[in-house]
């Protein structure tokens, strides 16, 4: 026998799927209709609930129509909520706070310590912040955290990332939600970076896309539409040459120990991937795109993808490097289509956790 519905949650999910849509771009309620296959009644009903809570505002559209009345489109109210984020890396903390709009309002960075002095400096620094801004803890909707990975998100623990021993099995959600009183989600770096670019970055208006976070090793993140792929993404571990080197993880011959920046470069005259592309080195660029787009090629025969998004330090100067990829990753394809590899755009180490935030939030 099925089971009844529950009205409430079946409430919920289309309040996500409205705001989902009036977060791509304004929109009217009519359109909502449209693209959900909801009644006009039951758009109506959210979206007056939405106003009532200052979740979204109504404005005019701004094009001109020869017949009937301006249509009103629907927006958000980038003051409704505030999210805030927490990025541990390894090279030290940044904490900060956007709006739902992805404004970032305040934003610190400090040197990384033991987990226990490191925790503690971070719930001192939130707590400073939502005082100077004035912000009361209902505004607030979650704190996201997010760190190398492999972590546990369910459980809120860091596993056992490379070169990041300290932290390995820090419960870091319940540690700060126990000091701060405010719900707290953990994330990897890689899987948040995919969800940045989504919201504030390159893919805003993508479909299905992989987000290759390469610096000091080499992560991933994959979107499918508007869902995030939650199963495990670690790109940076597929073999590329089965005699290869024997990596941290255990296998041999993985993308990351010859793709990674430190990895790339080794034994050239360069400090930063930065300083290979200013200098022209086709020889080293060439080698980093043959693998970048042996692993995205390898992603896309599974996901079929649109796109492939390169971030962190590899986006730096980006263009003449991504079309290179881009090529060879076409050259690589079974089936031929306009598949895209495009530079990341967003470099604020803060909007990376807090779009984990906004996609619980809308999701």
């Amino acid at each position: 026998m099925p089971s009844a519905t529950n009205s409430s949650l079946m409430r919920l999910k289309n309040e996500k799927t409205i705001l989902s849509l009036i977060n791509k771009a304004p929109i009217s309620r009519a359109d909502i209709a449209k693209r959900t296959g909801l009644t006009k009644a039951a758009v109506t009903i959210i979206t007056e609930d939405l106003l009532s809570r200052g979740i979204i505002r109504e404005e005019k559209s701004e094009e001109a129509i020869r017949v009937g009345r301006t249509p009103i489109l629907l927006k958000l109210c980038g003051d409704a909520l505030y999210f805030v984020g927490v990025n541990i890396k390894r090279t030290g903390i940044y904490v900060g706070i956007c709006n739902l709009c992805g404004e970032v309002l305040s934003e610190e960075k400090f040197g990384i310590d033991l987990p226990v002095e490191s925790l503690v400096r971070i719930a001192e620094v939130i707590r400073s912040m939502t005082k100077n801004l004035g912000l009361s803890e209902d505004k607030i909707y979650k704190i996201s955290v997010v760190t190398p990975g492999p972590v546990d998100s369910e459980r809120g623990v860091i596993l056992n990332p490379p070169n990041f021993r300290s932290w390995h099995g820090v419960n870091v959600t319940e540690r700060l939600s126990g000091s701060l009183g405010i719900p707290v989600m953990l994330s990897n770096v890689s899987t948040a970076t995919a969800v940045s670019e989504r919201y504030f970055g390159s893919a805003e208006k993508d479909g299905g896309f992989v987000a290759l976070l390469v610096d000091e090793g080499i992560g991933s993140g994959i979107m499918l539409g508007d869902k995030l792929f939650k199963g495990s993404c670690e790109i940076g571990h597929i073999t590329v040459k089965f005699d290869g080197e024997k990596c941290e993880c255990g296998n041999s011959g993985c993308l990351e120990k010859y793709a990674s920046v430190p990895n790339i470069l080794k034994g050239s005259p360069y400090k930063s991937w930065s300083e290979c592309v200013n200098a022209k080195d086709g020889e080293i660029m060439s080698r980093e795109a043959e693998y970048l787009s042996s692993a995205i090629v390898t992603v896309n025969n599974i996901f079929d993808l649109e796109r492939a998004v390169l971030c962190g330090d590899i986006s730096e100067n980006s263009q003449f490097f991504t079309t290179l990829v881009e090529s060879k990753t076409r050259e690589k394809m079974i089936l031929k289509k306009d598949f895209r590899v495009i530079g990341g755009t967003v470099k604020s180490a803060i909007l990376v956790p807090c779009a984990m935030g906004v996609y619980d939030f809308l999701s």
